[in-house]
């Protein structure tokens, strides 16, 4: 999230706040700040932003403490009382009841419950999609719903609803790279191996550019080690090949991948450039990353 990233860069001061908070675009922007700073340990902002919560954000942010510590019959008790709340006439907000209906949905598929969450994912798009379309909960009621798919074995579902979320649109970057991630994991399964480098190709880019630089890496790494076998002098750059994809139609030949070397080194090096996570990977990644390097240190980018 941009207003973290500057919070931790030392541009923001404390001061600052509540001027900032008003340029993010969200329906919850300061639930959204304490969830981040929350996930990423940085107690003073979150602190900051908590103090600005209504009762029944505090609640969805105590959901991730929860969920951190394993205390998931407390999560169910903490969705039902949040629910009470944004139903009440004087506290109704419809964008968090549909945010707790994903939230349930997922619950019950992480305790593996005996009630379907079928419903709370479906009910929850419907409601997100109406209410703020291309936001960042828009989103991920789309890829939550998809992963639910994906994990009871409808892997077209989940791909198409991957799909709803388009490389160039405007929902968040974050979500456009968590969706083709997702979409990857689908294609290798199935055997479209060229779609999945194209979608890992096209996360790490999303994530690099928006300086997320776990997610860059972990994209990045799955794109070398699916990529490397089909390294062809003559391909296609990826960024061109991405240019060039479109929707097949029923029967049509599935391409065969081919990777050009200059995409490997490329990641490769963006890889060890980013020097706090490929100091710490295990030395077989690091082997791995730094032959790729000199496998193709003959040519020019």
């Amino acid at each position: 999230m941009e207003f973290v990233n500057n919070w931790l860069s030392g541009q923001y001061e404390l001061t600052d706040y509540e001027f900032q908070i008003k340029e993010i675009d969200s329906s919850h922007p300061n639930l959204e700040v304490a969830e981040c700073s929350l996930s990423l340990g940085i107690s003073d902002l979150c602190d900051l932003a908590k103090e600005k919560l209504t009762e029944a954000e505090l609640l969805v942010l105590e959901l991730i403490s929860m969920r951190n510590s394993g205390e998931l019959d407390n999560m169910f008790n903490n969705i039902d009382k949040a629910l009470i709340l944004v139903r009440e006439k004087a506290t109704r907000d419809l964008i968090l009841e549909g945010r707790l209906r994903m939230e349930l949905g997922l619950l019950k598929v992480q305790t593996n419950s005996k009630d379907d969450p079928r419903e709370d994912f479906e009910w929850a798009l419907k409601r997100l999609s109406s209410m703020c379309e291309n936001s960042r909960l828009h989103g991920l009621s789309i890829i939550n719903k998809a992963a639910f798919h994906e994990h009871i074995d409808e892997k077209l579902m989940a791909l198409h609803l991957y799909g709803e979320i388009p490389l160039n649109g405007e929902f968040p970057k974050e979500v456009v790279g968590f969706s083709r991630i997702g979409a990857a994991r689908i294609m290798m399964e199935i055997g479209h191996v060229a779609d999945a480098c194209r979608h890992l190709y096209n996360a790490h880019e999303i994530f690099r550019n928006s300086k997320n630089d776990e997610l860059a890496w972990h994209s990045g790494f799955q794109f070398l080690t699916t990529a490397a076998p089909y390294a062809n002098l003559n391909a296609k750059r990826m960024l061109e090949q991405s240019g060039d994809a479109s929707p097949r139609e029923l029967g049509e030949e599935i391409p065969k991948p081919e990777i050009n070397p200059l995409d490997l080194k490329e990641i490769a090096i963006n890889l060890k450039d980013s020097e706090v996570i490929y100091s710490n990977v295990d030395d077989e990644i690091k082997k791995f990353v730094d032959e790729i390097i000199e496998n193709t240190a003959f040519l020019s980018i």
